[in-house]
């Protein structure tokens, strides 16, 4: 019996083979492979084609037994679910499998067990959590038209707000003006309009990285921004915990590029969930979300 893990994302998917014993035999990546994102067919071409590259990079053949999990945003729905559980039965794929959302995976590689709170700062958010008795919780996560407070994406509209604001006089001057224009070198604010309505979610999203630079400026516009930001996170998960009334002390992961690649924001989460939670251990993830979903197998095996 192998085990495949896979992280199936919106921008790339992650996969790895390994033993059950967990030797480690093999990784692939292709493409997005979020349905949502690039059709059915596009997703079962990915998978196929992961599962494929992971038997050839082995030297194992294809019809070898294996126990199968995919972690892919969305499959904590029933009707996600049924959907790449169709698509996995065109793969052959219809026993000794998990389908599961990516938060799942993430806490599990993260912590290296099935217990605790990951928050996750991406272009989108979300909090999710795992109890001892095995309860789950979740907050954030609706979606950045309805929240994702605390994301890329929120964090960057906010961004652009400020700069509209200061525009029109309705709000104090910020150094976001000319880091924004200079990035997307346009001349005035008034082109942001044009600009903002033609940029894709992922697009508006990267302009984070412009306020945390700005914010480290003690821009008083930027730093407001990235710390309702940190806010929020923490916030979601305060909310998850409560939920799950965790006992024992136990782990937060943070997780996401907004918390991997801004050490300055990471730290201002890890100094609230300090106040806030002074049992917890806040940490970065061990592994990464594929190995996570290996692991996952491994524990129903």
């Amino acid at each position: 019996m192998y085990i495949i893990g896979i992280d199936g994302g919106g921008t790339k998917t992650v996969g790895i083979l390994t033993t059950e014993t967990g030797q480690h035999l093999a990784q692939a990546q292709s493409g997005p492979a979020n349905y949502h994102v690039v059709g059915e067919v596009k997703t079962r071409e990915v998978l196929e084609s992961i599962i494929s590259k992971l038997f050839e990079k082995a030297g194992i053949p294809s019809t070898s037994p294996i126990r199968f999990c995919l972690g892919m945003a969305g499959l904590g729905r029933a009707e996600d679910r049924s959907v790449i559980g169709g698509i996995c039965d065109k793969l052959g794929i219809s026993e000794d499998r998990i389908l599961t959302h990516d938060a799942h995976i993430a806490l599990v590689g993260g912590t290296e067990k099935q217990e605790g709170v990951i928050v996750i700062s991406g272009t989108g958010a979300i909090v999710y959590g795992i109890n001892a008795d095995g309860k789950e919780a979740r907050a954030s996560g609706w979606g950045y038209l309805l929240g994702d407070e605390g994301s890329g994406y929120d964090i960057a509209i906010k961004g652009l707000r400020a700069v509209a604001r200061a525009a029109d006089g309705r709000d104090r001057p910020t150094e976001l003006t000319n880091q924004i224009l200079s990035r997307l070198g346009l001349n005035a604010p008034s082109e942001l309009i044009r600009w903002v309505h033609a940029a894709s979610r992922d697009a508006i999203a990267q302009l984070a990285e412009i306020v945390f630079d700005t914010a480290q400026t003690a821009d008083t516009v930027a730093e407001g921004i990235v710390d309702a930001a940190a806010d929020e996170l923490v916030c979601a998960a305060v909310s998850v915990i409560k939920q799950l009334e965790f006992i024992e002390p136990f782990d937060i992961i943070l997780s996401g590029g907004n918390l991997t690649h801004q050490p300055a924001f990471a730290d201002k989460l890890c100094h609230r969930f300090a106040k806030v939670q002074p049992e917890a251990s806040v940490q970065f993830p061990k592994h990464e979300p594929a190995y996570g979903a290996v692991l996952l197998a491994r524990a129903t095996l």
